[in-house]
């Protein structure tokens, strides 16, 4: 999968005809194999642009900086990718006419082993949902499968689940480096950030790491389409799929097997109503 040669041809086209103001995409590192994002506004620095199995990151994350606001934008997404962005033009956060989006039907991404990364593993949407310009072939929906670390993690003892929870949280640093990375994380000033609050603070403690993890999870709920930028971007390494994936399996089996950033303009799993649904919940 290398796409190297269209996108900056793309590129190129897009700033010669005065169609953007800033095209985000993946440049190679310096010292490695791996790639990272590149804003680029200079059309003399397009040939830094490349695109292959690196290319791992969501850049719908930079669409809610104040460096791409009110900007006209050429984006590169894959299937993920393009779930979040349906989700970010849903719910307002950018203009679709401000976009020019290279959509990539996805192979598969790598880690740094080399070997093909977990989430891809269980992609349901490998092709792009929002897209002006497709590259590759699309593959079309996959059936939905339960995340296989999330069905582990259902074997356990409800103790033993507990403790190795608490063992996860105990090493958040609360760095809110996972925020930061998902795109769906826009807020301006985040709950678990206020001051006044007794619940969610900054203190480096288990507890809190407790409130703050599971309380941006909740708020994902039904919204993450599983890029796992927050992995990416986490210093401890923490498993945070476990978190969400729980929840999107919860919620396909019980929103009429609702999967976010599917459709354009669907507001997700909560915003639907169906004599159908689950009650027994309520006393």
């Amino acid at each position: 999968m290398n796409y190297t040669k269209q996108i900056q041809d793309i590129a190129s086209k897009l700033f010669t005809e005065g169609k953007i103001d800033i095209f985000i995409g993946y440049q190679q590192n310096s010292f490695d194999d791996n790639q990272v994002p590149v804003l680029i506004t200079d059309p003399a620095e397009i040939p830094k642009l490349v695109f292959s199995d690196k290319s791992v990151f969501n850049l719908t994350n930079y669409l809610k900086f104040e460096h791409t606001k009110n900007k006209r934008v050429g984006l590169v997404v894959k299937g993920c990718d393009s779930r979040s962005l349906n989700l970010l033009l849903t719910e307002k956060q950018v203009k679709r006419e401000n976009l020019y989006v290279i959509g990539v039907c996805c192979e598969g991404v790598t880690d740094d082993n080399g070997a093909k990364a977990k989430n891809c593993e269980v992609c349901v949407m490998p092709d792009p949902v929002v897209y002006d310009e497709i590259l590759g072939n699309p593959s079309g929906k996959k059936p939905y499968r339960v995340d296989p670390d999330v069905a582990e993690v259902a074997k356990m003892p409800l103790v033993e689940r507990a403790d190795y929870f608490e063992e996860i949280f105990q090493n958040c640093i609360r760095c809110n480096a996972c925020r930061h990375s998902c795109p769906l994380c826009y807020c301006s000033k985040c709950c678990i950030d206020q001051e006044t609050s007794t619940l969610y603070n900054g203190s480096n403690t288990v507890s809190s790491a407790v409130h703050a993890l599971l309380t941006w999870s909740m708020h994902l709920a039904g919204r993450c389409v599983d890029c796992r930028n927050c992995e990416k971007a986490c210093p401890s390494h923490l498993p945070l799929h476990l978190l969400h994936k729980q929840n999107e399996k919860v919620i396909f089996e019980n929103f009429q097997e609702h999967l976010s950033g599917m459709i354009a303009d669907d507001r997700g799993a909560f915003y639907k109503y169906n004599q159908k649904d689950p009650d027994d919940f309520i006393m």
